[in-house]
């Protein structure tokens, strides 16, 4: 195999990937057996099962009681999984490319939950804002979790069932970035509480803009900090 060419399992997984995105192979169905494929791919049984190995490890097929593959649903989880490795399969990505998307889609979820939210959409993020705080003021990693609740929390009150999918699917990369933004540093956790205080506030004022705004600021704030510090660099070395 020359250098930079794929393997054929990897290009087999991409096809069968593809067969399912189309619905050639719809969730709930079996796939053909392996002997099928076989033929049908022009691959050795060794290539099918490598390829299978990866669909089912990444929980995109499950084992019946017999024997055969069948095509899970997507979820968030799933999502969670696949993403990094589609970040891996297209080469490398930066911070900043991951900090668009995000500042994009949270922009949005922000501006939707203050025309859409409901009371207990305001209750929940008043819930989940004072564990928050507190959390802050005590252990860091339990406010990366809480932090990251806020904001799928946000997300699902836009009303759009994608953005949180989206958002979970991002929260891997999202924690690991928060965690070296915050490490040791109180001020900027707090900091980031009071951004946190004033998106609820917007939304709970029914104000689209006012939300949108806020939780640019707060995204933005903390990119320009981790871009300037240099932590994502040292920590890739």
């Amino acid at each position: 195999m020359a250098n930079g060419e794929k393997p054929a399992s990897m290009i087999l997984f991409e096809e069968m990937l593809d067969r399912i995105r189309t619905g050639q192979w719809p969730v709930g169905s079996r796939i053909p057996s392996e002997r099928v494929l076989m033929a049908e791919f022009g691959h050795s049984r060794v290539t099918i099962r490598e390829a299978l190995s990866m669909l089912r490890a990444l929980g995109i097929l499950s084992i019946s009681q017999g024997k055969a593959s069948v095509v899970q649903k997507m979820d968030a989880k799933l999502l969670g999984r696949l993403f990094p490795l589609m970040l891996s399969l297209e080469g490398e990505r930066t911070y900043q490319q991951i900090f668009e998307v995000r500042l994009s889609i949270e922009s949005r979820t922000a501006y939707l939950a203050a025309l859409n939210r409901t009371k207990q959409d305001i209750d929940e993020l008043e819930r989940v804002l004072a564990i928050l705080k507190s959390h802050l003021a005590q252990n860091i990693e339990q406010s990366l979790e809480s932090d990251l609740r806020f904001h799928i929390r946000i997300a699902k009150a836009s009303g759009n069932p994608l953005f949180p999918l989206l958002l979970e699917a991002l929260s891997g990369f999202v924690a690991y970035v928060q965690f070296l933004s915050c490490k040791g540093d109180q001020v900027r956790r707090e900091r980031a509480l009071h951004f946190h205080e004033s998106i609820v506030q917007a939304i709970r004022d029914q104000d689209p803009e006012r939300a949108r705004v806020e939780m640019e600021s707060h995204l933005r704030t903390s990119a320009d900090r981790m871009l300037k510090s240099g932590l994502l660099k040292k920590n890739s070395q």
